[in-house]
């Protein structure tokens, strides 16, 4: 009766729209005082408190409060500038310089939503004017800030490492390969569509001077992912330190080097940083809850019956695992969909022997592509809104990013090396 009780409860409240964190949230207690009576719902603080009290979390609001003062301080002007230097010349420049704005952003935000919203939004009513249509100039802003999640900084990495208890340095650093790749697909897709669509190749070469002078305006923030990186990989901090490095570091720039940063924009970002971080340790903490339910109801050991009686294989459990998610994610935010499947999922990887960072990476990709697949695909959706157009008109565009990215997660299960092998940095 109580996996029943869960899960139909959830989904009902889902169709209603009620928030996902109320709707884990009150499905748990309604299994509480099914099994527990009025006394176990004094328990329902206690479980919710210990989902969310995790040091590798606190970095949740960190990276959030850094990406967005570093957006409002005078970043975005600089990174195109600098993009375009660098790829602008290619045929489909501004698709590309979307792309490889979405890579360098990512080691900024953390948050595709963000990056979204943020950075490649102020692509789109460029790219229109340039002769883009506006399906695939929706269909590239959308698809690209998916990288946000992947490349270091990543907020889902985050949640995973507190989950699993596994090196949130290590599934950093096992990112990077993965969202270049996915960039370079992506751009290949990019160059073609422009061909297909006739649009005007941009004036100028590749030119070394102009690569300087952009960098010379942009190297501030383009510090901030080496900075990072490199103070995770020495060992000398941990990611959530880190984290607090980059909120001063984005103050410092924004504010002294860039003097774009405003007290308005600060208010701006606290106030943005308390919403997100909210909503995302009440979805944390409410689906805690929810899976202590579930599991409390069997449903782990019923999904590792089904997965381990399918095969034992680790490369078809893996795929299983990865399509689970995607799924999932089609119909649920990224959040609550790791949350609630991580805790019953990682079990079950490592008894077939799933490397934990070759599982963390990849969960992180296939999530990425949920967020621009619908019917929910919140980047698509944030990118549509802004453009004022259907998603579904985005579809002839969207279909073959995705079937790319697919593609790159396939070629990753084959060479697990490329997530694992930058990892090594870190003993």
């Amino acid at each position: 009766m109580m996996i029943p009780w869960l899960l139909g409860s959830f989904v009902v409240m889902m169709i209603l729209g009620v928030p996902i964190g109320i709707s884990l949230g009150l499905s748990a207690m309604g299994g509480i005082l099914i099994i527990g009576g009025a006394g176990g719902v004094v328990t329902v603080c206690q479980r919710m408190f210990e989902g969310m009290n995790s040091w590798a979390l606190l970095a949740i609001p960190l990276y959030t409060f850094a990406g967005y003062t570093m957006s409002k301080g005078g970043i975005s002007k600089r990174l195109m500038d600098f993009c375009y230097s660098i790829v602008g010349h290619i045929y489909g420049g501004l698709a590309h310089v979307n792309v490889l704005a979405s890579m360098i952003f990512a080691g900024i935000s953390g948050s595709a939503v963000a990056d979204t919203a943020g950075v490649s939004g102020m692509f789109m009513p460029e790219m229109i004017r340039k002769g883009y249509s506006t399906q695939l100039t929706v269909a590239v802003t959308g698809v690209s800030s998916t990288i946000g999640i992947i490349i270091p900084p990543s907020i889902p990495m985050v949640v995973i490492a507190g989950i699993c208890n596994i090196s949130t340095g290590k599934l950093f650093l096992g990112g990077i390969m993965p969202g270049i790749i996915i960039g370079i697909a992506q751009m290949i897709l990019c160059y073609f569509f422009a061909k297909k669509e006739g649009v005007d190749k941009e004036p100028g070469h590749f030119s070394i001077k102009a690569v300087g002078k952009t960098f010379l305006g942009a190297w501030p923030a383009l510090l901030m992912p080496v900075i990072i990186i490199g103070t995770i990989t020495s060992g000398i901090v941990s990611p959530t330190e880190a984290g607090a490095i980059a909120v001063v570091y984005g103050l410092i720039v924004g504010g002294l080097v860039y003097r774009e940063l405003k007290w308005a924009d600060i208010k701006f970002a606290l106030g943005e940083t308390v919403r997100v971080s909210a909503r995302i340790f009440t979805v944390i903490g409410s689906a805690k809850l929810f899976t202590i339910l579930l599991t409390t109801a069997g449903f782990d050991k019923w999904l590792t019956d089904r997965m381990l009686g399918f095969s034992t294989n680790p490369t078809v459990i893996l795929i299983m695992i990865l399509l689970l998610f995607f799924i999932v994610t089609m119909f649920m935010e990224s959040i609550a969909t790791l949350t609630l499947f991580m805790p019953i999922i990682f079990p079950i990887a490592m008894s077939v022997g799933i490397d934990p960072i070759v599982l963390g990476v990849l969960v992180t990709v296939v999530i990425g592509i949920g967020l621009v697949t619908p019917p929910v695909g919140m980047c698509i959706y944030v990118a549509c809104d802004l453009m004022k157009i259907r998603v579904g008109s985005t579809m002839k565009y969207l279909i073959p990013f995705i079937l790319a990215s697919f593609a790159c997660v396939a070629l990753l299960i084959l060479l697990p090396q490329l997530i694992t092998g930058p990892g090594a940095l870190i003993h």
